[in-house]
């Protein structure tokens, strides 16, 4: 299976299991998705604030290679829980990520993939003041309860690639319980 096929799979997988959710179930996991994606904003303002924007465009974005690999099932689930369109991967741009482009990330802000909000490159870092730095670390660990969140909810590994996910449809990689409600 190549990347396209893999991610064609993973979005069908994720679209059913979205799809196939009962209502309250839904309810609790769209409640943990809105954290994850404001979260994700508040991290991404912080580093902007930092100065990271003319750092990444005299950089060119060399965190952003290789980059097919982070974009995740719980990703995914953010996006058509928002009825956002979802982004159209281009697999033949190796070594740079297939979700952006020359003028950066195609994703808004919330639906970047977990990895490249957590990502923070040493020139940015410098520039971070300790406020923000104890911010970004304490959004970092929240972000990561959303995820175990989300995983413990559906009874999945969420948080893993989507092109991973894609091989293991039936969930059998990674059994977890679902907790009682």
């Amino acid at each position: 299976m190549n990347d396209q096929e893999a991610w064609d799979r993973g979005v069908r997988l994720m679209e059913r299991i979205h799809d196939r959710l009962p209502h309250d179930l839904r309810q609790q996991l769209e409640a943990v998705l809105a954290g994850y994606r404001r979260r994700k904003e508040e991290m991404l303002a912080l580093t902007l604030a930092g100065g990271s924007a003319g750092i990444c465009r005299a950089c060119g974005g060399q965190c952003c290679q290789n980059g097919k690999y982070r974009f995740s099932g719980l990703d995914l689930l953010a996006l058509l829980e928002q009825q956002t369109p979802l982004p159209a991967p281009d697999f033949t741009q190796k070594p740079l990520c297939p979700y952006g482009d020359a003028g950066g990330c195609r994703m808004p802000a919330p639906f970047r993939p977990l990895d490249c909000v957590l990502f923070i490159c040493e020139a940015i870092a410098d520039r971070l003041e300790e406020p923000a730095t104890h911010t970004l670390a304490r959004l970092e660990q929240e972000l990561r309860q959303s995820v175990g969140q989300a995983e413990t909810l559906l009874g999945r590994r969420l948080g893993q690639p989507l092109l991973l996910l894609a091989g293991h449809p039936d969930g059998t990689d990674t059994p977890r319980r679902r907790a009682a409600n």
